[in-house]
């Protein structure tokens, strides 16, 4: 039997839509034995009663049956006619079946002789609304959705319904629900939720979800309240930033939670993400939570499902390429669709992703104003941070308020900008105390004295005020009788607990023995767990839903109105209930956690790599905890959070020492080039040149192998950059040779890229054989797709022209750098190529262009070396420039590289200092810190450094020789003794670091250097009226000068001839 007869004109027209549509299936418990037992006509008779009360509730509330079996209806919702509200119509109909039946049970029994009761199942999605039956057949739905219905249908309960979680979402503000397990559906691979619907509320509204949750009467922050609307009101024209401070319990998130009740939220888009204590080591953990709700992507989506919903939203908001789909299934923990990811390695992976994310937000905020609710930032990571002040400093966004909670030890970065409004709450008095147990208690008089002993007890804390308020009530101290309120105050404070943290603990301690094991076990998952995770570890997981509904009547826990997840009520009360946990069975209830996480993510498990690595981590399963901190470290890697992957990588190491046996020496090789690449890349030099002295006999026991070839790649850059250059030439024969032995182009490129970058330090190789090995290189990286290698190659030859003086050929290097920067959207090329145009102004004297060029490096740069490049090159300009506060600056430069172990970048500033202390009239410290840097530098090994050094302690020489500079009397007789000392010997030393310069194998004879050296000897002679000679210098300088261009220098010899002349 079916609903409806021929197909109308309308629905002809919607056949091949896909609708949104929730699917009622309605069974008889019993049907068949009970229609056995009547004759044909009674059960004619019967079946007719059946229909109708099952057809009757399906069209009372807007849906169509469209078949029937006798004993069970399939009903729509949403077809043929569109619904705003399909699945509360559903479930408002499946209550409306259940109260029919029990009406009429008595009617029915005299009768028939029974009581009736039906089953149902409810699901909701995407179905296609097709006409099965043929052209003129009713339209129908077909899809997953409806056999869904109809599995859940069969596990519903005797006079009870069942929904699916998708149902759930829809109808979590109506509705009274219970956890009712996960079950395997035949058809589905992931187990699904399932929810027993116990009831619909009447009239409901959005802010019944706070009754819901068990929250009781809010109070005393209607100026707070005020403040958030007027900063919703301002972000329209931009972004607006709520800064909402305070100690735990004075109800930051309530605060929140009242503001967005108030708000018409199918005009708001509200995103919210959660930071936690035992996950900050998790990259763009909040933003994850953000992604995921955006994109509607559930727990139980498959990868699939999961690049269908993000292709789906891309294309939505106009952003859709394949890039950004391998980008955000990738930020996800999964593998992003073939060739998607092309070309980009874990850095540029990572800044695409970080360009994405707020241009996805900004799509968003263009269709509708959007608040980004970030909870708890007082433990977010550290690139969720760099994401959030990116986007605070936005010029080009509107429609975003972005609030933030957090407690008062945290101060975001963002605190002092014009768009911030921080909102300080303050604890409350005793008259919203008096308020808050008015309506807890539900009486408009109070015992004498009980709000006074609130706020004191409370200490103006909302949280501890409405514990109190349980405690009294439950010990008997605090009672209401006929709406009359009695306290007795003497055995109210004798039994009190005098701390949050005692009250917390004794309320725990009052709960059954099978609630509180439960309890201890949600803790363990976190503040925020998942039911379904959550029944796998119960004794008995049928019981779960009834001890998850105890546990919310008793004002533990709330469910998110958001997701399916359950949420203890304060993080205080979850860290009550962790802490109450004896070591053995916390890690025992950590293991099982980090069991079922494996089992649920088989497939996936680099999504869940953080989360394994934290439970794994607390107990004695040091083979998987190794494994998957080291997972999360390659996974917080791939995104370019550095610091996280640093955080897991040492960790990793960590448990390694402790147990070597928690990994094969193959598992530790491949660990130690990923740790290896972090740190190099991070610039955590000094971490990996510690470890190097123990990882490497380990290595040495693995043999050849491209894992040990990369360790050993990243330990040689690390010690270039800590100034250790004989080590790494050491090094680096190990490495090349190992490369030889290996063969492959991978090996062979980042063994020959480092030799050349070592021998620009350390034993120098002549140009004809580092032009034939750079030739070699390029023919090894036509072979790989490796951005890494491709800019630090690239950054080697442009470092090597402008070591040998050849300025020509360094601007020709850049200028490549930077065009491949542009083409290929890599900021390490252009980065790079822009600070080395501010070296080779420093080079030509061209101060000013060099600060200009070094602060534009310093802002296109975002990834640590180019950084840190650009930022020696800007504090060095600063010297001849004047900048104010330039010694300060220059002085905190080097100290912050040694601290870091860069001295790498402090070569150029080291010499600028001496310098700068010259220009501010302090001479003889300026000498001696140039001559301290010489000697530096010919410690370490790298002639070349030195006679850079060199160079400019003869420039200092050659103006104190000719008078240069006009120093007053008072500087004079300050630095009376090292004047001295120049003007009678210094003509003699100057010419002779002018030979030792010239006498440097590395420096191009047509090279700046070799200029710069007959530059000075020319306006030495100059001075002692040695015209022939002077003119001679002068004029050789002036050749080599001039292939470069116009510059400072330049203008300085032409000066001087033209003097001589």
């Amino acid at each position: 039997m079916q609903d409806g007869g021929v197909i109308s004109t309308q629905e002809q027209g919607d056949l091949g839509q896909r609708r949104q549509v929730s699917v009622l299936f309605a069974d008889m418990v019993g049907y068949t034995s009970i229609v056995s037992k009547l004759d044909e006509e009674q059960a004619l008779e019967f079946v007719r009663l059946v229909y109708d009360t099952l057809s009757g509730a399906v069209s009372q509330h807007g849906g169509t049956v469209r078949d029937f079996a006798g004993d069970s209806i399939m009903a729509l919702f949403g077809i043929p006619d569109a619904l705003e509200d399909p699945a509360e119509r559903a479930c408002r109909a499946a209550d409306a079946i259940h109260h029919a039946f029990h009406a009429s049970a008595q009617k029915i029994e005299a009768r028939f002789g029974v009581r009736p009761q039906m089953r149902v199942g409810i699901s909701s999605g995407t179905v296609l609304m097709a006409a099965v039956q043929g052209a003129d057949g009713p339209a129908t739905a077909v899809g997953s959705t409806v056999n869904m219905a109809s599995r859940i249908e069969n596990l519903a309960p005797s006079g009870g319904t069942l929904i699916c979680d998708k149902t759930r979402s829809l109808v979590e503000w109506v509705s009274e629900l219970r956890f009712a397990g996960e079950h395997q559906l035949k058809g589905l691979a992931a187990p699904q939720k399932l929810w027993q619907l116990q009831s619909v509320r009447a009239g409901a509204s959005r802010f019944d979800a706070s009754v819901a949750r068990g929250l009781s009467t809010y109070v005393g922050r209607d100026s707070e309240l005020t403040q958030l609307a007027d900063a919703l009101a301002q972000a329209r024209n931009g972004v607006a930033v709520v800064d909402l401070v305070a100690e735990p319990g004075l109800g930051k998130t309530r605060l929140v939670f009242e503001f967005l009740n108030r708000l018409p939220r199918d005009q708001i888009d509200v995103l919210t993400g959660y930071c936690f204590a035992d996950r900050q080591q998790v990259p763009f953990l909040p933003i994850l939570e953000i992604v995921r709700t955006a994109f509607r992507i559930k727990d139980q989506d498959n990868p699939t499902r999961i690049a269908y919903k993000i292709e789906t939203g891309l294309k939505a908001w106009e952003c859709f390429s394949q890039q950004n789909l391998g980008l955000l299934m990738n930020l996800l923990g999964l593998t992003p669709p073939p060739d998607a990811l092309d070309g980009l390695d874990g850095v540029l992976i990572g800044l695409r992703t970080r360009e994405l994310l707020p241009e996805l937000l900004k799509a968003r905020c263009a269709k509708q104003p959007v608040i980004l609710f970030i909870e708890d930032s007082h433990w977010i990571d550290s690139a969720s941070e760099e994401l959030l002040q990116g986007i605070v400093n936005r010029s080009d966004l509107t429609n975003l308020l972005l609030i933030q909670t957090h407690r008062p030890e945290y101060t975001p970065a963002w605190r002092d900008d014009d768009k911030v409004r921080t909102i300080a709450l303050k604890p409350l008095v005793t008259e919203d105390f008096a308020n808050l147990a008015r309506n807890r208690l539900g009486v408009t008089t109070l015992p004498v004295g009980l709000d006074r002993q609130l706020a004191e007890r409370a200490g103006g804390n909302p949280l501890f005020g409405e514990e109190i308020l349980t405690y009294l009530l439950e010990q008997g101290s605090l009672r209401v009788d006929a709406a009359e309120a009695h306290l007795d105050i003497d055995m109210a404070q004798a039994d009190l607990p005098a701390s949050m943290l005692n009250l917390l603990t004794a309320r725990v301690d009052r709960l059954s023995t099978e609630d509180r094991d439960l309890l201890q076990a949600a803790a363990v998952i976190g503040r925020r767990f998942d039911p379904g995770l959550l029944s796998q570890l119960a004794k008995d997981p049928a019981e779960t839903g009834d001890a998850l509904q105890r546990l919310q009547a008793q004002d533990v826990l709330y469910r998110d109105e958001n997701s399916s997840d359950y949420v203890f009520k304060h993080v205080l009360l979850r860290d009550a209930v962790y802490q109450s946990l004896v070591a053995t069975r916390r890690a025992g209830l950590h293991l099982e956690v980090a069991e079922c996480l494996v089992q649920r993510n088989a497939n996936r498990l680099q999504e869940v790599a953080e989360m394994l690595a934290y439970h794994y981590g607390q107990t004695d399963q040091t083979d998987k905890a190794f494994r998957y901190t080291a997972m999360a470290g390659d996974k917080s890697l791939g995104v370019y959070s550095l610091d996280e992957a640093n955080n897991y990588y040492t960790a990793a190491y960590a448990l390694y020492e402790s147990d070597p046996d928690c990994a094969s020496k193959t598992e530790f090789a491949a660990f130690l080039a990923s740790f290896a690449l972090c740190s190099n890349i991070s610039l955590r030099v000094k971490t990996i040149i510690d470890l190097a002295g123990s990882v490497r006999p380990i290595l040495e026991q693995v043999g050849d192998s491209s894992h040990h070839a990369l360790f050993l790649h990243h330990y040689v850059s690390c010690l270039v950059c800590n100034g250790k250059y004989r080590e790494a030439h050491w090094v680096q024969q190990d490495l090349t040779a190992m490369a030889e032995r290996l063969g492959d182009p991978a090996s062979r490129a980042y063994a020959m890229v480092n030799e050349l970058s070592v021998s620009i330090y350390f034993s120098p190789i002549s140009n004809a054989e580092f032009e034939a090995k750079a030739r070699v290189i390029e023919a090894e990286l036509e072979k790989i797709d490796d951005a890494y290698i491709q800019n630090f190659y690239l950054a080697t030859i442009g470092w090597n022209e402008l070591t040998r003086g050849r300025v020509a050929r360094a601007h020709a290097t850049a200028d490549k750098m930077i065009a491949l920067g542009k083409k290929t959207n890599d900021p390490r090329a252009l980065g790079y190529g822009t600070a080395m145009k501010a070296l080779i102004a420093m080079v030509a004297d061209d101060h000013e262009k060099a600060l200009a060029i070094a602060e534009e490096a310093h802002k296109a740069s975002k990834v640590e070396f180019e950084r840190a490049i650009a930022e020696a090159a800007r504090v060095s300009a600063m010297v001849p420039t004047e900048t104010p506060g330039a010694i300060e600056i220059i002085e905190a430069h080097i100290d912050n590289c040694n601290e870091h172990g860069w001295t790498l970048f402090t070569m150029g500033p080291a010499t600028m200092l001496g310098v700068a202390y010259a220009l501010k009239g302090r001479i003889a410290d300026g000498l001696r810190q140039i001559e301290r840097a010489v000697q530096k530098r010919t410690d370490e090994g790298t002639k070349v450094s030195a006679d850079w050094a060199r160079l400019f302690l003869c420039e200092m020489y050659l103006a104190i020789l000719t008078g240069e500079g006009g120093a007053s009397a008072g500087v004079f007789l300050r630095n009376f003794r090292s004047i001295l000392w120049v003007l009678f010997f210094g003509e003699r030393k100057l010419v002779a670091m002018l030979d030792e310069v010239r006498s440097n194998p590395q420096f191009d004879e047509k090279g700046h250097y070799i200029a710069r050296c007959d530059m000075i000897l020319g306006l030495l002679y100059k001075a002692r009226k040695k015209k022939q000679l002077a003119v001679q210098h002068l004029s050789k300088a002036r050749v080599i000068v001039e292939t470069a261009g116009q510059s400072p220098m330049l203008s300085r010899i032409d000066t001087a001839l033209a003097e001589l002349a």
